[in-house]
């Protein structure tokens, strides 16, 4: 790091003893013919600007010009542009929902924000039903088609502030801000409802799936760790007891 940056300071002071240099040697150019010349001093004039631009010209575009050009494509190719690696950083790449780590830091600010504000939360874990005999049925194609759906139905079922991101292989994770758990309950019943209805494309033909979802609510003072071991049990609750439907937590 230490040698990087004592290059790049070599490189400015040699740009900047370049530029002095250009600069001297105009003025000089400049003071020359004007002392020279005795009949016509404006064609002496004109004559040193264009001897100055010829001059100057190209150490310009390879000191200014040039590296603005190359910053222009770099951008336009989507290189080095760190919004989009941070947007990469927490975006799954098949469902291009939320990964854990940007569902985990959304939910994370959810609940700073309930904390200082005393406004309710809910959280919900989905889990696709029998997605292993998908895969198994039509290979690992048709299970992943399946994902980016279901992904696409949870996501138009849920409001303007709500938060959806692929938790683990088929689990999801549901944050809905300012959502008490009997307002929860109903959002994420009609998502459930919405994956049953639709058709999902395996590439041989279409099939229907279901999902089942726990859910629960934020208390004041719990960590993530004790939030998300309530939505994963209230998912097993669901499992359980059959699949296809939304259970509240019920020890809280």
């Amino acid at each position: 790091m230490k040698e990087t940056r004592s290059e790049g300071s070599t490189t400015l002071k040699a740009m900047l003893a370049i530029v002095v240099i250009i600069f001297i040697a105009a003025v000089l150019i400049m003071y020359g013919l004007l002392y020279l010349g005795t009949q016509n001093n404006t064609d002496f004039i004109l004559l040193v600007g264009i001897l100055t631009a010829v001059i100057t010209a190209p150490p310009i575009y390879w000191l200014v010009l040039s590296p603005i050009r190359q910053e222009y494509i770099t951008r336009l190719r989507g290189e080095g542009n760190n919004d989009d690696l941070s947007l990469m950083a927490i975006t799954d790449p098949l469902t291009h929902i939320m990964n854990r780590r940007g569902i985990t830091v959304g939910l994370l600010d959810a609940m700073a924000q309930a904390e200082r504000y005393r406004t309710p939360l809910t959280v919900a874990m989905a889990d696709i039903d029998l997605l292993k005999e998908i895969n198994a049925s039509y290979g690992r194609g048709g299970g992943d088609r399946v994902l980016k759906d279901a992904a696409g139905v949870m996501a138009d079922a849920l409001r303007m502030p709500d938060k959806l991101g692929r938790y683990g292989g088929e689990e999801f994770l549901i944050v809905l801000p300012h959502t008490s758990l009997v307002q929860g309950k109903k959002i994420v019943e009609r998502i459930r409802s919405s994956v049953s209805k639709w058709d999902f494309d395996v590439g041989s033909k279409k099939i229907r799936l279901t999902i089942s979802i726990g859910v629960t609510h934020y208390k004041i003072g719990e960590d993530l760790e004790q939030l998300m071991s309530h939505a994963s049990k209230a998912l097993q609750q669901a499992k359980q007891g059959g699949r296809n439907k939304v259970v509240a937590s019920k020890d809280r």
